[in-house]
C-alpha cells in the first residue's frame, strides 16, 4: 500500500512540477487526495489491523467512482 501511494502520488506530483498548468496541478491534487486511501491502509496494516487495512483499501474504487460526480478538491 505504501508503494502504491508513493508511485501514484509521486508520479502525479512530478508531472505537476514539470508542467504546472491548471489541469496537471488539478490531477496531481486529486491523486494526492486519492493517495491518502492506500496511505491510511498502510498505516492500519503497520499497526497490526489487517482487516482495517483491507476495509480502508476497499474504499479506493468507490472514492474514484464518486470523484467523477463530485470533485474531491
Amino acid at each position: 500500500a505504501a508503494a502504491l501511494y508513493s508511485t501514484t502520488v509521486g508520479r502525479a506530483q512530478l508531472a505537476a512540477r514539470q508542467d504546472p498548468s491548471a489541469g496537471t496541478v488539478r490531477r496531481a491534487t486529486m491523486a494526492g487526495i486519492h493517495g491518502m486511501v492506500p496511505l491510511q491502509a498502510a498505516l492500519a496494516a503497520r499497526r497490526g489491523s489487517l482487516a482495517g487495512a483491507l476495509a480502508v483499501a476497499a474504499a479506493l474504487p468507490l472514492a474514484r467512482r464518486l470523484s467523477r460526480k463530485v470533485s474531491p478538491t
